[in-house]
């Protein structure tokens, strides 16, 4: 891959996660990294395409780490998992579920479909996590672990959307008061 591929991947995952992926050109691209919008184009053809490598390569990130937290306690599994939204926090970013979840229906079919892929992985790792805590007795929450692995993602998305307009730490009140329902 080469360099200037990695910084348009760079640049255009910051926009999406700031901006959305609807609210950006190729020329905010371009002009920041002092490349023509015919280098944009030359490494992604269309902007779907440049969506899509993003995905994939979130997709790559999640399936590497998530594979490492495996040999994790279960808590220390979900602490893993919610490190990714605190992380995102941190550099003031939506995760990209958050940030491409909302405008899915203007999405092109295929980012759709690959964006669905993802947030089917994550749910199932999580569930899983999850399931291997409560079956173990580390866990004793109630409700299913998809229910729960549901409430932990969409907790951790809306968190992160607060945050620029609350201007609180919203997501420590959701960690903590996840942890403990644990």
């Amino acid at each position: 891959m080469s360099d200037t591929r990695t910084e348009i991947l760079n640049l255009a995952e910051k926009l999406i996660r700031q901006r959305g992926y609807n609210a950006f050109s190729y020329k905010d691209i371009s002009v920041p990294l002092q490349i023509k919008n015919a280098a944009v184009h030359y490494h992604f053809p269309s902007k779907a395409d440049l969506g899509i490598a993003i995905i994939e390569r979130t997709r790559i990130h999640f399936a590497r780490d998530s594979k490492k937290w495996d040999q994790l306690a279960p808590l220390d599994q979900i602490k893993a998992f919610i490190g990714i939204y605190e992380a995102n926090q941190a550099q003031r970013l939506r995760c990209f579920m958050g940030a491409l979840g909302h405008s899915y229906e203007t999405l092109p079919p295929a980012m759709q479909a690959v964006l669905a892929k993802a947030s089917a992985e994550i749910r199932s790792w999580l569930e899983g996590a999850l399931e291997k805590g409560k079956t173990s007795g580390a866990f004793g929450f109630k409700e299913s672990a998809i229910e729960k692995a549901d409430l932990i993602i969409t907790s951790m998305l809306s968190s992160l959307i607060l945050l620029p307009i609350t201007k609180d730490d919203v997501l420590a009140n959701v960690r903590n008061s996840i942890l403990m329902s644990l």
